[in-house]
């Protein structure tokens, strides 16, 4: 089971959506299974405006609700047909006939429980079922003491659950019983995601996560479960005793796509560049995006005095550069910090590497980086792995004062780009960002004149955007999704 704790129900809502949004690009015919009530609200509205950017194809996926109240009509106001057609249905492109939900109206409730097990069956099982969970830990309508094996079944709803669910009928009268999936039907899905907001599932959480497994509290049973992943924010992970770092998202060979509405606020961020250009290079566009709501810092490793500069002496160089630097990281929205590594040109460059990492571990205890940016492992300029080096190596100076988890982002550059399967995260973004990243590049002059790094960074992003779709994210051959016109690539982990 992987937990994910997020800040708030928002960041919640973000990462919901980004989950189910990587795999109906995987599988274009999904079959999703679907919550209602409060919490996955958020996760439907960013649902709906990925389709409405043309990032979400729903039209040939399947969907199955979990419950329906017994009694109502699909056109009830109260009805779970209404709050997905609200909600979600009205909004994207999916198929009538690709939508099931259980007939509360039905003459025959257990024959319709039957006739909805069977249409599941026919689908071929849930590929991901999305869940929500009450604060007595139930899930669907499968209330406390239901049978691990149910299938779709009546439900007797609790006086719990009634009170609870009153607020959202017009005269508060909640019926008594729900058509459900039986918590058997849930564990046949291939996948299931689970979230949860707010301080009042703190206690279901912490049962579901760190109790026994029981039929007192039905979503403990996910335990049992292959691949389950919890999507919490914080107020719901409040009471859990064990030490969550929240892993990735997204597990071994899959792909994270970020835009610039994923990505996180009110963070401390540390960009290491070897050389004064090479944060520009790789990664300008997100760090532009980044700026706009985290404090970025970037390490500017060495003075890069070697790179030619006709008529200029290396001290000359050195205040080219690093004036071209801090107008770089002023279109950006960076602040620079020049490390001046000793390694660049020591004679002794054991020792001085040792020194530079002192230097370098100092500056983070200073800029305290929630996200750290790196050249990747695979990055064969020498002066790339030696600052890679060095501030994975402050970094764990860093991490033995603070007790404090970063997530390392490893990025490509243009003499050592990634090939299949070494990334696991993109940024996607458009015009308005490339701008400023062809602005920060172009703003060192000194370089341009020996290659023109403004179009090799452009075409490379340009590239990655035509090709790494059907490559990582769709499959060869098949359609994918408008996602942005251009890509930065990054290897993620969690240090």
């Amino acid at each position: 089971m992987k937990v994910i704790i997020t800040k708030n129900y928002d960041e919640m809502s973000d990462s919901a959506s980004r989950f189910v949004l990587a795999h109906l690009w995987r599988k274009p015919d999904l079959v999703l299974g679907l919550p209602t009530g409060e919490t996955p609200i958020g996760m439907y509205e960013r649902l709906v405006l990925a389709r409405k950017k043309g990032r979400a194809d729903f039209s040939r996926a399947s969907t199955f609700n979990l419950d329906e109240y017994a009694g109502l009509s699909e056109k009830d106001a109260d009805s779970f047909h209404h709050f997905m057609d609200r909600h979600l249905f009205n909004h994207v492109n999916i198929k009538k006939k690709n939508i099931y939900l259980p007939n509360g109206r039905a003459r025959d409730l257990n024959a319709e429980c039957e006739q909805y097990e069977s249409a599941i069956k026919d689908a071929g099982r849930i590929d991901l079922q999305v869940l929500g969970i009450a604060p007595n830990g139930h899930i669907g309508f499968n209330e406390p003491g239901t049978p691990f094996a149910a299938r779709t079944h009546v439900a007797q709803l609790s006086e719990h659950t009634r009170k609870k669910n009153a607020k959202h009928f017009k005269e508060g009268r909640v019926p008594e019983q729900a058509i459900t999936m039986g918590l058997g039907t849930i564990m046949d899905a291939k996948k299931i995601a689970l979230i949860a907001s707010g301080s009042a599932k703190a206690d279901a959480v912490k049962a579901t996560v760190e109790g026994r497994v029981s039929k007192d509290v039905p979503a403990s049973l996910l335990q049992w479960h292959p691949d389950v992943t919890l999507i919490i924010d914080e107020a719901a992970a409040s009471k859990l005793e064990r030490d969550y770092a929240s892993p990735l998202l997204f597990g071994e060979g899959d792909v994270e796509v970020l835009t610039e509405q994923d990505i996180p606020s009110g963070k401390y961020i540390t960009v290491v560049s070897p050389h004064p250009d090479d944060a520009s290079i790789s990664m300008g566009g997100l760090i532009a995006a980044l700026a706009k709501r985290n404090r970025v810092h970037i390490v500017i490793a060495t003075t890069g005095y070697r790179s030619v500069v006709d008529g200029a002496k290396p001290e000359e160089v050195i205040k080219i550069r690093e004036k071209e630097a801090r107008e770089e990281s002023k279109i950006l929205g960076a602040i620079p910090v020049f490390l001046r590594a000793e390694f660049y040109d020591a004679k002794n460059e054991r020792e001085a590497l040792v020194r530079d990492t002192e230097k370098l571990a100092a500056i983070f205890n200073r800029t305290k980086p929630d996200l750290l940016f790196v050249p990747h492992e695979l990055d064969r300029h020498p002066t790339h792995a030696k600052s890679r080096s060095i501030a994975l190596l402050a970094l764990a100076k860093h991490q033995a004062q603070k007790k404090r988890d970063i997530l390392v982002y490893n990025y490509e550059g243009l003499w050592s780009l990634f090939s299949e399967g070494e990334f696991n995260t993109v940024f996607a973004y458009d015009e308005s960002l490339m701008k400023k990243k062809l602005k920060a590049i172009t703003a060192q002059k000194s370089q341009l004149a020996r290659l023109r790094f403004d179009v090799a960074a452009k075409s490379l992003a340009r590239l990655r955007a035509e090709v790494v779709p059907e490559l990582s994210l769709v499959g060869y051959g098949a359609r994918a999704p408008r996602l942005g016109k251009y890509f930065e690539l990054f290897h993620v982990t969690q240090m």
